[in-house]
């Protein structure tokens, strides 16, 4: 029997730190609501001589029952938790496991990693016994944090527990384990883990900069990210200098300082581009305030805060915002010269914005203009770009094959998109109507989404362009047409390629046209789609549908047909809308009956903007029979007539929209089907 000192049972209850709790911001948690999902991630291993092992409940009041001991306290106890009670054992060996085999974390740019989690901790023999949790990177080797110690015998523990994990600092994968060696053990339960960071202290002042000198100096063209840091509680020094570049206020007035954000390093002579971004951020600066990314920053240099000289500044990387309104410049350092960095949040109409960010830097390459090159890119799905699509999905670059200079003012690459092919021996900045990037200083693919916002829906050329010296024509940003190479400058015009901008499409939809089997001679049936919608719909190119027929061929035509049901998928080739299936059946005619025959019909014009004329020669005066169609396939209008050899009728089409719909008519045992493209004007 075990011995239990009734008289010292107490609790410890409510909010426990076994280290200094510390304003910190979660960015993992685990909460064990799932029985499937946890029992799968979290795996029981370890020796253990008696039946217990680590198992998964809902119930507070499983494990060890004493009178007046409390269910477990856990917030989401009640929706499942981990538990090991070893009462049944009796005085037996443990050294068990509690593993998050299929749950590792990617604690990457986080710096100060701590553990916090829920616990219940009751313990009899104090012999050997210890209580750990250990902290992998490879998912094999563990380092072990001992827990409770000092902690009595027979004295239970509920509460929350916090411990440093320095093995997780900026690990792109995380490993926990539980671990409980012992002899002679009560139970312990465990749940609502969470991984989080003490926030940075707020370097908010030219006096308090973080020193990110370790960014420079790397390989040129590998970007180096700064620990992520959090402006959400940053003030405003009265050291601040006062600044005038951001557009942030009317022209001469100060821009605002809401929360100022310092990092100092030292130069050393080589060029540099310096961006704040994302990395893995879980609050990223200016999502909740609608400014996603809306930082801007201004560079000084001098030996101490109180004599500084503004050496670059700049408030949007993109003037279109795309992929966010992150800043970024490039500078020139001076070797040994003391630089200092101050990252602000942009004041929108909700307040400045606020959240988490790192310091990206990327030592550049210095190429000369004698050096630089333009390189060859695959724009994939034919260049048909979906609404609300990004160019970065359908993009790669043969980044070896290009170079860009570091030369002047202005220099880099830039994405020119124009009515027309440019010519490699033009100015793209020459071109009338043409629109471009600015000029990036590494090898970017353009950050552009199709929104119909910056440029109309429709066709247009893709080309790169790569400059070497350039110069501003005015200030500003430096697009193709605001900029021109100087008289000792240099540019490269790449291959331009056909893409389209699509707006919302319509729907796929399709009719099936068939022609009977005729027996004898047999197999001379057939089928004819004519499809609608979609990218073919709107560029008025029935050769953007794709088809798929249950039976093998891939034509909007199938022909030798048997009796029988043919299946056909129809797709787009822009994938930007779904695919339809559709189905006909063939029927057989016995070769005294004539088969269903078509007939000479003439739409016009076509596209139609307000009416159509539809003529056809009839074998002999007959009742007619016309419908015109939706793309869906509903019955627009129906017209029956009497007509002569000669069938001569209008359509009014002012009251449909814009789109590629369908006329079928039949007379007898005599049919056609027509498409017909309504254009507005």
């Amino acid at each position: 029997m075990k011995h239990r000192d009734f008289g010292r049972w107490h609790f410890a209850l409510g909010m426990v730190c076994f280290v200094t709790c510390a304003s910190a911001q979660t960015f993992w948690t685990e909460t064990f609501d799932d029985s499937f999902v946890a029992t799968n991630n979290w795996a029981h291993g370890g020796i253990n001589a008696g039946p217990s092992q680590w198992e998964w409940t809902s119930n507070p009041a499983d494990g060890y029952q004493e009178p007046g001991l409390a269910p477990f306290g856990a917030p989401t106890a009640t929706n499942g938790y981990f538990l090991f009670n070893s009462d049944a054992n009796g005085p037996t060996p443990h050294d068990v496991w509690l593993t998050s085999i299929n749950r590792q974390v990617n604690c990457e740019g986080r710096v100060g990693v701590r553990l916090r989690f829920y616990t219940q901790y009751i313990y009899f023999s104090p012999a050997g016994t210890r209580a750990q949790v250990g902290v992998s990177t490879d998912g094999d080797t563990f380092e072990y944090h001992t827990l409770f110690e000092g902690h009595p015998a027979n004295l239970p523990f509920e509460g929350w527990v916090e411990l440093d994990l320095p093995e997780a600092d900026d690990q792109p994968q995380v490993w926990l384990r539980f671990r409980w060696i012992g002899n002679y053990e009560y139970h312990w339960k465990i749940d609502d883990l969470s991984l989080l960071v003490v926030l940075t202290q707020n370097p908010d002042s030219c006096q308090t900069a973080v020193d990110i000198s370790n960014l420079f100096g790397q390989t040129p063209g590998v970007a180096q990210a700064s620990a992520i840091f959090d402006n959400t509680n940053a003030t405003v020094s009265d050291t601040d200098p006062q600044v005038n570049c951001w557009a942030e206020t009317p022209e001469g007035e100060p821009d605002f300082l809401d929360n100022t954000l310092w990092f100092t390093f030292v130069g050393d002579g080589d060029r540099y581009e310096i961006q704040t971004v994302p990395c893995n951020a879980q609050n990223y600066v200016g999502v909740e305030q609608g400014l996603p990314g809306d930082t801007q920053m201004a560079l000084f240099e001098g030996d101490n805060c109180g004599a500084l000289t503004l050496v670059a500044c700049n408030d949007d990387r993109s003037p279109l915002g795309e992929p966010d309104w992150r800043a970024s410049f490039v500078v020139a350092t001076k070797a040994d010269q003391r630089y200092y960095l101050m990252v602000d949040g942009f004041r929108g109409p909700d307040g400045p914005a606020q959240g988490e960010f790192c310091v990206q830097v990327t030592r550049l390459r210095e190429v000369s203009c004698a050096e630089g090159a333009v390189g060859k890119f695959f724009f994939g799905r034919d260049g048909l770009v979906c609404f609300q699509s990004f160019f970065r999905d359908y993009m790669r670059l043969d980044t070896a094959s290009y170079s860009l200079p570091t030369e002047g003012e202005v220099y880099g690459l830039a994405w020119c998109l124009s009515a027309q092919p440019i010519p490699d021996t033009v100015w793209p900045g020459d071109v009338a109507g043409v629109v471009s990037t600015v000029f990036s200083p590494t090898l970017v693919i353009p950050a552009l989404r199709n929104t119909g916002s910056f440029l109309p829906f429709g066709v247009y050329y893709l080309t790169p362009v790569v400059l070497g010296n350039g110069l501003l024509i005015n200030p500003g940003p430096a697009f193709v047409f605001n900029v021109r190479p100087d008289s000792n400058g240099c540019f490269f015009v790449g291959a331009s390629q056909r893409i389209v901008l699509l707006p919302p499409l319509e729907p796929l939809g399709a009719m099936l046209q068939v022609v009977h089997e005729t027996v004898p001679p047999g197999q001379n049936g057939s089928i004819q789609v004519f499809a609608t919608g979609g990218s073919g719909q709107f560029l008025n190119s029935p050769d953007l549908y794709e088809y798929y027929w249950s039976h093998g061929p891939n034509t909007p035509v199938v022909t030798q047909l048997s009796q029988g049901t043919y299946v056909v998928t129809i797709t787009d080739r822009s994938a930007c809308v779904e695919r339809i299936i559709r189905g006909a059946t063939v029927l057989q005619t016995v070769s005294a009956e004539e088969p269903l025959a078509t007939l000479p019909l003439e739409v016009f014009p076509n596209p139609a903007h307000q009416e159509f004329w539809v003529q056809a020669a009839l074998p002999a005066p007959s009742e007619v029979w016309i419908e015109l169609l939706s793309p869906l396939g509903q019955v627009l209008q129906l017209r029956r007539v009497y007509a002569a050899p000669q069938l001569y009728e209008r359509f009014d089409v002012r009251a449909l929209p814009s789109g590629l719909y369908v006329l079928r008519l039949r007379a007898g045992d005599v049919q056609a089907v027509r498409r017909v493209r309504v254009e507005r004007p």
